[in-house]
C-alpha cells in the first residue's frame, strides 16, 4: 500500500473516531527505534493538515529526564533506558490529561536534550478538534495506556530497524561500529524488555507493517475479529 492509500485510510477512522468525541483526539503511534516513528508522523500531519485539520506533532523526546537520571544505571544499560528515560508522569499530566480539560491544552516539552535543561514552558491552548500525534519507543506501557483514543504500532524487523537507526544516528554516535553497538547493548536490548512486558501489538488498534517505505502491509486493524501473529 502506498504511503498516501495508507493516510487515506487512516484518515478516515480518525475523522470517524472524531465526531464521536468532543475533546482532542489523543493518538499514539509506537515502534521499536528505528522505524521510521518520527518520519511517519510528520508525514501524516503534513497530510492532515492538508485537509484542513488541527493536527499537532508532540514527540516523547520533549519530556526526557535529564542526563543524571537517564544514565544512573549506566550509560549502556537498557533496562535504565527503558525505566528512566522519560517523565512519564509529566507527559501523561501535561499533554494526554490536560489536553481533555474544559479548555483544552498542552505542553509541548519538559526538558531541552541539546542543553540538558529542564524547561517550563506556557501551556498552549488547542481547539476541541485538535488531533494530537505523538511518537515513541514506549508509548504503550501501563502509565499511558488508558489515555489514548487511538494506538498505532509500526513494525519492522529488528534487522530493519537497525540499519536504519545506525544511518541515521552515525555521525552522532561516533560511527557505524559504536552506533551499532548503542543499539544491540541498550536501544533494543531495552526495546525486546518492553515487547515482553507490555505486548504493544496487542494492545495497538493498528499494526503497520513498515519494513518496506514504499510498501506499507496494513496487518492489522481494530475493525479485524483476528490478530495478526508476528
Amino acid at each position: 500500500m502506498q504511503q498516501e492509500a495508507l493516510f487515506r485510510k487512516l484518515s478516515e477512522a480518525i475523522i470517524s473516531l472524531q465526531k464521536q468525541k468532543d475533546k482532542p483526539l489523543r493518538i499514539a503511534v509506537n515502534g521499536i527505534e528505528g522505524t521510521g516513528k518520527t518520519t511517519f508522523v510528520e508525514a501524516f500531519c503534513a497530510y492532515l493538515q492538508e485537509m484542513a485539520l488541527e493536527a499537532i506533532h508532540i514527540s516523547i523526546d520533549g519530556f526526557h529526564y535529564n542526563k543524571k537520571h537517564r544514565y544512573q544505571q549506566g550509560r549502556n544499560s537498557a533496562k535504565g533506558y527503558y525505566e528512566d528515560s522519560y517523565d512519564e508522569n509529566s507527559f501523561v499530566t501535561k499533554v494526554l490529561v490536560e489536553s481533555q480539560k474544559e479548555r483544552p491544552h498542552y505542553t509541548f516539552a519538559t526538558h531541552d536534550l541539546e542543553s540538558d535543561a529542564y524547561l517550563d514552558l506556557k501551556p498552549i491552548k488547542i481547539s476541541n478538534k485538535a488531533i494530537l500525534i505523538t511518537d515513541g519507543a514506549y508509548l504503550l506501557k501501563p502509565a499511558f495506556l488508558e489515555h489514548w483514543d487511538f494506538k498505532i504500532y509500526l513494525y519492522a524487523d529488528f534487522e530493519v530497524a537497525m540499519k536504519r537507526g545506525v544511518h541515521r544516528d552515525r555521525e552522532v554516535l561516533g560511527g557505524e561500529e559504536a552506533t551499532e553497538k548503542k543499539f544491540l547493548e541498550r536501544y533494543h536490548a531495552a526495546s525486546k524488555i518492553y515487547l515482553e512486558a507490555c505486548q504493544p501489538k496487542e494492545q495497538a488498534d493498528w499494526i503497520i507493517d513498515v519494513n518496506d517505505f514504499e510498501n506499507y502491509q496494513l496487518l492489522k486493524t481494530k475493525h479485524k475479529q483476528d490478530k495478526i501473529e508476528l
